[in-house]
């Protein structure tokens, strides 16, 4: 039971990745994160380029063929990770 459990949760997880959408010649205060879950159609996360810091990541689910945006928060000493999609205690390079 739990080898069935363990793998559904890394399927889910898999699933759930998404590549963060090509960047654009824009600058970043013209950046939207409803625009950008748009963009990638698809429920999963995204780094949010609204925050310098890294320590937010935009989520992006898809709710009656709408693609929505919410913004969340790493835990505190975290970062978002944009290339493994997830929060780690390692700061990404370019983050402040």
């Amino acid at each position: 039971m739990w080898t069935s459990l363990i793998i559904s949760l890394l399927l889910v997880h898999c699933l759930l990745a998404v590549p963060a959408p090509a960047p654009k010649d824009l600058d970043a205060a013209s950046w939207s994160a409803d625009e950008a879950c748009r963009e990638a159609g698809k429920s999963g996360m995204i780094a949010n380029q609204n925050d310098s810091t890294c320590a937010t990541y935009v989520y992006c689910y898809v709710v009656n063929d709408s693609t929505m945006a919410l913004i969340k928060s790493c835990k505190s000493g975290q970062f978002f990770d944009a290339d493994r999609k997830f929060c780690s205690i390692s700061k990404p390079t370019g983050c402040v």
